[in-house]
């Protein structure tokens, strides 16, 4: 190599060494200075909007009272307004830190933001909350963040923010998947077996082994599923390999139906249906859906399961009557979801009939509708639906804040 090759190596392995150990410094200071590490995160990398303090100015106008201020954010929430959720939700940290709204405000805010997959606004605002302003975090906010970096691939991050806090069942749930999609699945069986199995980590292992083809791994758990959990929890589990049989064809469908349970309960229900429609077994599902409801096990999400299912295959009628048949409390939970159906389908006047019937339509439903008109070209009808969710949005935003 030249002397000039030899020059820029070195200057290329000194700025990347510089640029390493700059962010081990920062990240030791960080932890040194905060409660809570960020992972692989610099405090001074995250959004600056999000984590500076607020304007003395802006603050004497502002009521910071926790009741006001979480309905004050669940109302622009409610109206998909999430940049200006994140303004006002920011003056949490001037409240009672001890106080269960302002806790509550925290935590809708930040699990807005990774419902939106905006993972750095979402750290920065558990950042600003928790560490800078001294907020007590609960489980639930953990699991926010623990959940955003097993999303983000960033497993050792999240494990590392589990040593932090007590740990539920959703933590080693999240904690166990995101082990599972990096591929170290040992680590998987390990963090499961040392948390005390229960059967949704089972449910997550067998998954796993069953899709490295390690038929044999996941049989032995199974063994421990019978010998360790309630009949409840041995159904919710054999669902793992309903899906594996009906995954390699219409031709095992009589092995997957041996590990149908003959009794019916509502969790593993859903999810069998769920898999007989995903696996296109529509006669098999519609038989066992008039088995729940025969039995009276069901609830909205069975309904928007069954009605998903009939979408998928183009049967719409169908999807409608079995949402008719509904209860009226079972199907006020369940008019979103088959709204968005029509809308997807390009069936915006079925839509429309629909949301004339829901007492309070929510703006994602509006918008689905709006979208659908749009696309097909009518567009005075899209408008008259928009002026239709300002006025619903601005009665709903007024009733929450005034509560």
């Amino acid at each position: 190599m030249s002397l000039l090759g030899r020059i820029c190596t070195k200057s290329l392995f000194l700025s990347k060494a510089f640029s390493f150990s700059r962010r081990q410094i920062s990240s030791s200071i960080s932890t040194l200075l905060y409660p809570y590490p960020l992972g692989r995160r610099d405090p001074y990398s995250l959004p600056f909007e999000l984590t500076q303090k607020l304007d003395p100015i802006d603050v004497a106008l502002f009521d910071t009272d926790p009741l006001i201020l979480h309905f004050r954010v669940a109302a622009t929430l409610e109206l998909s307004a999430l940049d200006y959720a994140v303004d006002i939700s920011r003056y949490a940290a001037l409240g009672r830190p001890s106080c269960s709204h302002t806790l509550d405000t925290c935590n809708v805010i930040i699990d807005a933001m990774c419902r939106a997959k905006r993972y750095d606004d979402a750290i920065a605002l558990f950042h600003y909350f928790f560490n800078k302003s001294k907020i007590l975090p609960n489980t639930f906010s953990f699991n926010l963040i623990i959940n955003a970096h097993c999303d983000e691939g960033n497993v050792d991050d999240a494990l590392q923010l589990y040593r932090y806090f007590t740990p539920d069942s959703d933590t080693h749930c999240l904690l166990a998947q995101g082990l599972v999609d990096a591929r170290r699945i040992n680590e998987a069986v390990d963090l499961a077996r040392s948390a005390g199995m229960d059967c949704r980590l089972f449910h997550v292992l067998m998954g796993a082994f069953l899709d490295q083809k390690d038929v044999k791994r996941a049989y032995e758990l199974f063994r421990e599923v019978k010998a360790t959990c309630d009949e409840e929890g041995i159904a919710f589990v054999a669902s793992t390999f309903v899906n594996y049989w009906l995954a390699k064809g219409h031709y095992y469908l009589d092995k997957a139906i041996e590990y149908i349970p003959g009794k019916v309960d509502l969790r593993s229900g859903n999810m069998i249906l769920e898999v007989l429609f995903k696996h296109d077994e529509i006669s098999y599902a519609r038989s066992y859906f008039k088995r729940m409801l025969d039995e009276c096990i069901f609830d909205s999400e069975t309904i928007n399961i069954v009605v998903n299912g009939y979408f998928k295959h183009g049967e719409f009628g169908e999807a409608l009557e079995t949402f008719k048949r509904s209860p009226p409390g079972i199907m006020r939970g369940s008019y979103g979801n088959i709204i968005s159906r029509f809308c997807e389908c390009g069936m915006a006047s079925e839509a429309e009939a629909l949301l004339a019937e829901m007492s309070s339509p929510d703006v994602v439903t509006f918008r689905g509708l709006i979208d659908a008109y749009v696309r097909s070209g009518r567009v005075d009808d899209a408008v008259r639906v928009f002026n239709k969710m300002v006025d619903s949005s601005l009665s709903n935003g007024s009733n929450l804040i005034n509560t």
